[in-house]
């Protein structure tokens, strides 16, 4: 899924030129960390636990990974008919319509009342228009 989003290719472009210290990197999942712009958690290893500041580090990361998988979390409880397996087949519906459209009336539902996203970051969520605008 990581590479056919291309993802992988818009943050080579973006880190053309760049030094590691100043390029774009994404937090995932450990199962992408081999994949071009991907870092996940520290892991300890066998006689070698984590120092204090990379514990440190996990926990501050991982904290900002639930923040955002809260929004798949209100897109859930907004739209629950995308969570019933029964009626979504794969072939017969289709699902990821179903999924873009819950997500856009729910980044259009977080204009108007917040998520806890904005909260997380200490930051305001765009007027309607604006978000409009970029769709």
């Amino acid at each position: 899924m990581y590479i056919d989003s291309g993802l992988e290719n818009h943050l080579k472009e973006i880190n053309q030129g760049m030094g590691a210290d100043e390029r774009c990197y994404l937090y995932g999942d450990p199962v992408y960390a081999l994949s071009y712009g991907i870092v996940s958690g520290y892991k300890a290893t066998v006689g070698l636990p984590l120092n204090p500041v990379l514990k440190e580090m996990n926990t501050h990361m991982s904290s900002m990974r639930v923040s955002v998988e809260h929004g798949f979390g209100k897109t859930m409880n907004l739209w629950a008919f995308n969570g019933y397996k029964q009626s979504l087949q794969s072939g017969l519906s289709p699902i990821a319509g179903y999924f873009l459209v819950a997500i856009l009336l729910s980044n259009i539902h977080s204009c108007f009342y917040r998520n806890e996203t904005c909260d997380c970051f200490d930051c305001d969520p765009p007027s309607l228009s604006a978000y409009l605008s970029l769709v």
